[in-house]
C-alpha cells in the first residue's frame, strides 16, 4: 500500500513540475514538449492503473497458504449475462502464529466446492466462530497468480480451500 501512494504522489509531483517547466520555459522545441506530453499521459496512465490498489479492489497477488478469513462475497455464474463468477475473499496472512495487520481483497475463480465451503465459514463467523483457512492439495508452492483461472480453484490443479475454528488464544499462567 505504501509503494501505491508513493507512486502516485511521484506521479502528480512529476505533473506538476512538466506544467511548470512549459510554462516557464516556452521556448522549447517542439520535439521536446511533445516528449514531455506524451511522459505526462503515460503517468496518467500509470495512476489510473495504480489507483485501484488503493480503492481496495481485489489483489493480483497469489492468496497467503494459512489466513484468516473476515468476510468473503459469491458472485455466482449467470449464464443469461455470460458471467463465469467469482468469490471475493477478505483475509488476513497469518504468519509467525498470528494475522497480519491489515486484511486485503482476494479474488478466485467460481467453484460450486469453494461456493459451499465458503457459505459454510461465514455462517460459522456469523455465530461468533473466527476461521482460520488454509490452502490444501497440489502446486501450493508453485501456483500461480489467483487471477489465472487455469491452475486456481481448478480440479486439475488439487487446489482447495480448507477451513477451521481459530483455536483460542492461550493466556499466560498466574
Amino acid at each position: 500500500m505504501t509503494e501505491v501512494l508513493i507512486g502516485l504522489t511521484l506521479a502528480y509531483v512529476f505533473v506538476v513540475l512538466l506544467l511548470l517547466i512549459v510554462l516557464i520555459r516556452g521556448n522549447l522545441k517542439w520535439m521536446i514538449k511533445a516528449l514531455l506530453v506524451v511522459l505526462a499521459m503515460g503517468m496518467n496512465w500509470y495512476t489510473y492503473q495504480t489507483w485501484q490498489g488503493v480503492q481496495g479492489w481485489p489483489s493480483p497477488v497469489a492468496m497467503p497458504t494459512h489466513f484468516l478469513l473476515h468476510y468473503a462475497v459469491i458472485d455466482e455464474p449467470n449464464q443469461k449475462k455470460g458471467t463465469k463468477g467469482h468469490l471475493y475473499v477478505w483475509a488476513s496472512e497469518i504468519s509467525k502464529a498470528k494475522p497480519s495487520e491489515q486484511p486485503r481483497a482476494y479474488e478466485l475463480p467460481y467453484s460450486t466446492d469453494l461456493h459451499a465451503k465458503l457459505e459454510s465459514a461465514m455462517r460459522k463467523i456469523g455465530n461468533g466462530q473466527l476461521q482460520m483457512g488454509r490452502i490444501t492439495g497440489g502446486e501450493t508452492k508453485n501456483r500461480l497468480n489467483v487471477r489465472d483461472y487455469t491452475r486456481i480453484g481448478d480440479k486439475s490443479a488439487g487446489l482447495d480451500l480448507e477451513f477451521s475454528n481459530l483455536p483460542d488464544p492461550q493466556l499466560p499462567e498466574k
